[in-house]
């Protein structure tokens, strides 16, 4: 029985659900990852605007110019253009909507959203009185002389002792120092959002107070570049998991496979005549597997007491039957030598003779096959000169070939020498020539092959008879099978002849087998080892 075509591995099939699951749990546990990272990040965002919001927040009030303004945002977020690009300041005052200061890189077109954070009456209403001294609605600004910068306020922003503000060329500062003043009251906890704007994604944070919003925003460009660097992190180390998971599930799947692969050995080694192996039981394998390889072992050991009862059936019974048919034959001759020639009871005597004949030919070939299941077949190999031997053949042959009007050819190359059994191989050959006259055509041809392949003698018979059906091809050699244009007693045979010539061949070392059969021309052919000659 051969294997069909459409079947899959097991391990192939168990590496693969393997990394269908490890895949699954690994992208899902990836994209948790990635999701949690990415909220770290943006805590850790918010964090970074938070932390400057509070030093700006500590510093303005409702009179804060400009020129302080500038130089608060100078201190907080740096003066170097990388710094400028990544991070803006806005204020913006509630009643009008206007831009007290904004950085000049700040967003122009994100005013609705800007305005959507400022907050209610009612939060402004609850929010605590603002005790700084001199307060004053926005705009109203004094600009001293001489601004001075106070080195506690570069303190809390975690600038050096010994810093001091530049102005514009490097000159002193502009406007008034930024210095303590009390803390204004802020209305509601700052709120965070993400706004797009000319490409850029940015995150605000909004701080109001009850005269005006504060706004700080950090550019999202390197939150994104980190998010993408962990995806690829993430999706470099998922597939070298699934790498290793298939590679741990080969292993695994090889060495459960062990007993399964001891299973496929032992039986492809047994054969009619050996079924006394069984498969071997290790110590480390599986109780599963365990339980199976001892289910197979019992039912070897119950077939090979089936079929050794059998085949002793078969011999006892086949040589019981030579005795009596020999006794019968020996009456039947006697009795159709006696009768007269052409009366209706020679007729009957000779009917029964042929009849009796076959019977023990039937009884010779069961004898011989149950010998050849049963590892008993009397084999005497030796090395002889194939090529002279098929010279009795070919005599034989051109008699029968003669008798039933055929025309036969051979070509036999000299000098090939075979080390088998010179009896059973005739056998073989004989069946072989019989089976090509008996099925061939009228004026047909019979050709007979012999020649050195490589290593091997090849053994050809051709006849010219009707193609064998496709379906009957592959039953030939069936002990009993006959097609059904040969299905009659008009043809001499029973349907072991080539099930005989097969087990002689493979007793032998030769193997038997149809090369094809086409209309006009049925080819077998027999293939042995040639050696040299002696």
């Amino acid at each position: 029985m051969s294997i069909s075509s459409n079947t899959h591995s097991f391990r192939l099939r168990l590496v693969l659900q393997t990394m269908l699951v490890a895949g699954l749990l690994v992208a899902s546990f990836g994209a948790a990852a990635w999701w949690y990272a990415g909220r770290v990040l943006e805590r850790s965002v918010d964090d970074r605007i938070t932390a400057p919001a509070q030093r700006v927040w500590s510093r303005i009030d409702p009179r804060t110019s400009d020129e302080e303004f500038k130089l608060i945002a100078d201190l907080v977020f740096g003066t170097s253009p990388a710094q400028n690009a990544t991070a803006v300041l806005l204020v913006k005052e509630h009643q009008r909507g206007k831009t007290l200061f904004a950085t000049p890189n700040a967003p122009k077109d994100l005013e609705e959203q800007f305005r959507a954070q400022f907050p209610t009456q009612e939060e402004i209403r609850r929010a605590p009185p603002d005790d700084a001294p001199g307060r004053q609605p926005p705009g109203a600004r004094k600009h001293p002389q001489q601004p001075q910068f106070d080195p506690e306020f570069g303190e809390i922003l975690g600038l050096p002792p010994d810093f001091r503000p530049r102005g514009p060329q490097g000159g002193p500062p502009q406007g008034r120092a930024p210095s303590f003043r009390p803390q204004m009251p802020m209305v509601r906890e700052p709120g965070m959002f993400t706004a797009s704007s000319g490409g850029i994604d940015w995150r605000f944070g909004a701080f109001s107070s009850p005269e005006y919003t504060l706004f700080i925003g950090l550019s999202l460009t390197d939150y994104y570049a980190e998010l993408h660097r962990m995806a690829r992190w993430f999706a470099g180390m998922g597939v070298l998991a699934l790498a290793l998971a298939g590679l741990g599930a080969w292993w695994t799947s090889k060495r459960a496979m062990r007993p399964l692969e001891r299973v496929v050995t032992t039986a492809q080694r047994l054969n009619a005549s050996d079924l006394a192996e069984r498969i071997p039981l290790q110590r480390d394998d599986d109780r599963e597997f365990a339980q199976l390889i001892d289910v197979l072992n019992g039912m070897m050991e119950r077939l090979q007491g089936s079929f050794q009862q059998a085949a002793r059936f078969t011999a006892d019974a086949s040589h019981e039957l030579k005795t009596p048919l020999a006794v019968m034959l020996a009456t039947l001759d006697d009795a159709v030598r006696h009768a007269t020639p052409g009366s209706a009871e020679h007729e009957r005597f000779v009917s029964l003779f042929e009849e009796a004949n076959r019977l023990k030919n039937i009884t010779q070939s069961l004898l011989l096959l149950s010998q050849a299941d049963a590892g008993r077949l009397p084999i005497n190999p030796a090395t002889y000169d194939l090529s002279t031997d098929l010279s009795r053949l070919i005599e034989d042959a051109e008699i029968l070939c003669e008798q039933a009007g055929l025309v036969l050819e051979h070509q036999i190359e000299p000098g090939i020498a075979v080390h088998a059994d010179r009896s059973l191989m005739r056998q073989i050959f004989q069946n072989l020539l019989s089976n090509a006259i008996k099925y061939n055509r009228p004026q047909g041809r019979v050709t007979l092959r012999l020649a050195s392949q490589d290593t091997q003698a090849v053994f050809t018979v051709t006849n010219t008879g009707p193609a064998i059906p496709a379906e009957n091809q592959s039953r030939l050699f069936e002990r009993f099978f006959r097609g059904d244009a040969a299905h009659n007693r008009q043809t001499d045979g029973f349907g072991l002849g080539l099930n005989i010539a097969t087990e002689l061949a493979r007793a032998n070392g030769a193997e038997l087998r149809l090369v094809s059969s086409q209309e006009d021309e049925t080819v077998f052919a027999v293939r042995m080892n040639a050696v040299k000659p002696n």
